[in-house]
C-alpha cells in the first residue's frame, strides 16, 4: 500500500500526497477558485525595493516567533519535548530551519497574502516527517463529489502539477476579505502607489541625465551641405553629449558656434514620493522606525500587537488543526508560536522589569542571564525569591530549618547553607554582569 495514498469518497486511488493527477482527474473536482499565487503585473512585488525593505523586516520578526507544543494537565501547562516539537523547533523540512521556515511565511504574507506548506508523513501517517513550503505560479482549490476539498498546485521547483488533500497544506493568509480560501492580493491595491514612485523615480533620472549634457544648436560658419552638417552635428554630439562630459563644457573653433537651449531644470518632487511612499508603509502597518530597527520598548510592542501577533496567532490555529489529532486537541493539545518581547527592550528595560520577575520566582537564574545577553551556567535552571534568595520549592524548608523527611539535624542545614551559597553568588555575579553593562 502506498504510504501516501488518498481516497475519495467513492474509494478511488489517488496515489501519493503529491500525485501527478492533473490530467487523470481533471473531470472529477469542480474548481471552487482559480488564482495565480504571484504578482504578474508589468513588474512584480518582489523587484520593488519598497516592499523587499517591509519584506524582510516582518520577515525576521516573525522568524523570532518560537513554536511549542503544549497540554494542558491537571498540574498545569506542560511543554511537550516529543518528535513533533522536535521537528517544529530545529528544522521543519530538510533545507530550513526554524527561523527560515517563519521568515518564509512573513516574507509570502507580505508579497502575496497567502503561505503554503505540504505536510509530509511516515508510512503509517502517525508522525510527521517535514513540512515543506512550496512556491507557486498558480494553484487551484477544488471540492469533489463527497465535498473534500482539495489543493492543486503548480511546483515551480521541478514545474510539474500535483493534487492534495487541502487538509494536509498548512495554508497562512492576510487581508482574508474578498474570497473563499484565499486572502486579497496586494497587487492591485499597491499598483497605483507603485507605479507612480517608479514614475517619479524614472522623471529623476530623466533630470540627472540632463544636468551632464548640453542642450542646443550649432551653427556653422562656413557653407556646407546638410550631409556634412549631420557629419558635424554627431561628431560634436559623441564627444560632449554624453555621462563622460560631467563638467558640462565644450571646446569650439571659429567655425561653430553653440546656443545653449535656455530650460528650467525640474525639481524632484520630494514631498510627492515621500506621501507614496509612506502609503504602502500604511498598507503594510509599517514605518521607518521598524525598517531601521530604531523602535522605542512601547513602538515595539505595538508594532508586535498589530502585525507579529495576529500571523502567530494564524500559525497556532492552522498549524494546531493540521498537526494534531482531533483525539489531542481534545486532550488539551495545543501548538503555540511565542515570542519573548523582553529580548526586544533595552538594557534597562531588561534589568527592570526582568529583575522584578527574578525576585518573584518567575525566571530562572539562566533565564535572566539570557535577558543580560549571558551564556548559562551549570545549576542556573532553579528559581529564586527575594525572601532570602533559595530555591522557590525549598523556601519552607529553609525557614523553618526542616529536611525532606521532616527532621532536622547539623547535616541537612550545611547542605542548605550551602546551597544558598552557591545560589546567591550565581545571582550577584549576573546582577553584577547586568550592572556594568548598564553603565556601559
Amino acid at each position: 500500500m502506498d504510504p501516501c495514498a488518498y481516497f475519495d469518497g467513492k474509494g478511488v486511488k489517488i496515489t501519493g500526497i503529491i500525485a501527478n493527477i492533473f490530467n487523470a482527474y481533471k473531470a472529477k473536482y469542480r474548481p471552487l477558485l482559480l488564482s495565480r499565487g504571484e504578482y504578474m503585473p508589468t513588474g512584480t512585488l518582489r523587484d520593488n525595493d519598497i516592499v523587499g525593505a517591509i519584506a524582510d523586516a516582518i520577515g525576521k520578526n516573525v522568524g523570532k516567533l518560537k513554536p511549542q507544543v503544549t497540554r494542558k494537565e491537571e498540574k498545569g501547562l506542560k511543554i511537550k519535548d516529543d518528535s513533533l516539537a522536535r521537528l517544529l523547533s530545529l528544522r521543519p523540512c530538510p533545507e530550513l530551519s526554524t527561523y527560515d521556515f517563519l521568515y518564509r511565511v512573513g516574507v509570502d504574507l507580505v508579497y502575496t497574502s497567502n503561505f503554503f506548506a505540504v505536510i509530509f508523513y511516515n508510512d503509517d501517517f502517525t508522525r510527521v516527517t517535514s513540512i515543506q513550503p512550496i512556491t507557486t505560479s498558480n494553484y487551484r482549490i477544488f471540492e469533489d463529489d463527497n465535498h473534500n476539498i482539495l489543493f492543486r498546485f503548480r511546483w515551480e521547483y521541478d514545474g510539474n502539477t500535483y493534487t492534495v488533500p487541502y487538509q494536509n497544506v498548512i495554508h497562512i493568509k492576510s487581508r482574508y476579505n474578498k474570497k473563499r480560501f484565499m486572502g486579497t492580493s496586494p497587487d492591485i491595491e499597491l499598483k497605483r502607489s507603485l507605479d507612480l514612485i517608479e514614475t517619479s523615480g524614472e522623471a529623476i533620472k530623466n533630470i540627472v541625465n540632463r544636468s551632464n549634457s548640453l542642450l542646443g544648436y550649432l551653427k556653422y560658419n562656413n557653407l556646407a551641405d546638410q550631409d556634412e552638417l549631420k557629419e558635424i552635428t554627431k561628431e560634436f554630439r559623441d564627444a560632449f553629449i554624453n555621462t563622460d562630459n560631467a563638467g558640462g563644457v565644450a571646446a569650439i573653433d571659429n567655425s561653430l558656434d553653440f546656443r545653449e537651449f535656455s530650460q528650467r531644470t525640474p525639481s524632484i518632487p520630494i514631498n510627492q514620493i515621500t506621501f507614496l511612499r509612506d502609503n504602502v508603509y500604511r498598507y503594510y502597518g509599517v514605518n521607518e522606525k521598524i525598517l531601521t530597527s530604531t523602535l522605542s520598548d512601547q513602538e515595539w510592542v505595538s508594532f508586535y500587537e498589530n502585525i507579529i501577533e495576529p500571523i502567530a496567532i494564524q500559525l497556532s490555529y492552522e498549524f494546531t488543526f493540521k498537526l494534531l489529532t482531533p483525539r489531542e486537541i481534545g486532550y488539551g493539545n495545543r501548538i503555540d508560536f511565542v515570542a519573548n518581547l523582553l529580548q526586544y527592550a533595552t538594557l534597562q528595560t531588561r534589568d527592570t522589569v526582568g529583575g522584578n520577575m527574578f525576585d518573584r520566582g518567575a525566571l530562572t537564574v539562566n533565564e535572566y542571564r539570557e535577558l543580560m545577553y549571558y551564556g548559562p551556567v551549570e545549576g542556573g535552571e532553579v528559581r529564586m525569591v527575594s525572601l532570602n534568595y533559595v530555591k522557590a520549592g525549598d523556601q519552607s524548608l529553609y525557614q523553618v530549618g526542616l529536611d525532606g523527611d521532616g527532621d532536622t539535624g547539623d547535616d541537612t542545614q550545611a547542605r542548605q547553607r550551602r546551597a544558598l551559597q552557591a545560589a546567591v553568588m550565581a545571582y550577584l555575579q549576573t546582577m553584577k554582569g547586568g550592572q556594568k553593562d548598564a553603565k556601559a
